[in-house]
């Protein structure tokens, strides 16, 4: 009986983690991007970038915090709970990450390839210090050149790809005390042009972007972001490819803070609700009003606020 509950349980938070976000639980945006300018300091920019609904595939690299539970590209395991696993179908969370309801917005075919633990280029790293992911392919480069050797074929005008990554980096960075988070931008921005050459010609590019966790801001991490930023700029400029930047730092800052603070948010907790990565042991009451779901990494229903906001970017910078 307490076996039928707790599967029911499953597939009910599965069901519901996918209706639309007013249908949830009151969680929801009180902060708006803070629209930058081309070619100035990094900030929210949408530089040619259309609506969601324009796209008929999105294409995901990163890492936990966009990996769906598949690697490949292929469609993705059902994001349900199985305790004591603390991952739902293999995702750091306990439902859809942001890049599936991006995606399910957009009406959109999602081909993911993030994946836990991945950094932008691991030639930058000690290997010692890289986790062993189930493809190899442990960072942006590796991804990027799986789905390149695809050769899907897709329309590049209505193919939108997403990049979120650099807190493994940044983590790395503080944890080795080397300061080469520019360098870790520019792989960032070569791979991406990549993308845009042969075969693929990728048109559209957008990166998200959430080193400091609205904890730490550095100056190697913000000329990180200005590498990123002035990459960007240089893409759409010289190759007129279609960019955005979406600094999640407002939102981050905006729930630890006190401006206006996570109960603004709908949130009951700006904690997270499992005290470790590795079982569901211990969880929290209110998982779906709770900031994070483990130690440092969002909730679903962050999940749902990553997307608003991105979207939000697309539509108001």
């Amino acid at each position: 009986m307490l076996r039928s509950f707790v599967v029911l349980t499953s597939v009910c938070a599965a069901y519901a983690a996918v209706l639309p976000r007013d249908a949830l639980n009151g969680v929801h945006l009180a902060v708006d991007p803070k629209c930058g300018v081309a070619g100035g300091r990094f900030g929210d920019v949408n530089i040619g970038l259309k609506s969601l609904t324009s796209y008929e595939h999105i294409v995901a690299f990163g890492d936990s915090w966009t990996d769906g539970g598949a690697h490949g590209g292929e469609p993705l395991p059902p994001p349900i709970l199985t305790p004591p696993n603390p991952r739902a179908g293999g995702r750091a969370s306990n439902g859809p990450v942001w890049v599936e309801r991006l995606a399910s917005a957009a009406g959109a075919t999602l081909l993911d390839f993030a994946e836990i633990g991945a950094v932008t280029d691991k030639n930058i790293w000690p290997k010692t210090l890289l986790p062993t992911t189930s493809s190899g392919a442990n960072d942006f480069v590796g991804q990027a050149h799986n789905y390149i050797n695809q050769r899907n074929g897709f329309d590049p005008e209505t193919t939108l790809y997403t990049i979120f990554l650099g807190v493994g980096d940044f983590d790395l960075s503080q944890q080795t005390g080397t300061d080469n988070l520019y360098t870790v931008a520019g792989a960032i921005v070569y791979t991406i042009l990549e993308l845009t050459s042969y075969p693929t010609y990728a048109k559209n590019i957008i990166v998200v972007d959430n080193y400091g966790r609205g904890i730490y801001e550095t100056p190697s991490g913000d000329a990180f972001k200005e590498g990123i930023y002035a990459g960007l700029n240089t893409l759409h400029t010289r190759y007129g490819t279609n960019v955005g930047f979406v600094d999640l730092k407002t939102l981050w800052d905006g729930v630890l803070g006190s401006s206006p603070g996570y109960e603004a948010f709908g949130y009951t907790s700006k904690g997270a609700c499992l005290p470790s990565s590795t079982s569901t042991s211990g969880a929290c009451a209110n998982p779906e009003s709770t900031f994070y779901w483990l130690p440092g990494i969002p909730s679903t229903a962050t999940h749902g606020l990553i997307a608003d906001y991105v979207e939000k970017v697309l539509t108001t910078c």
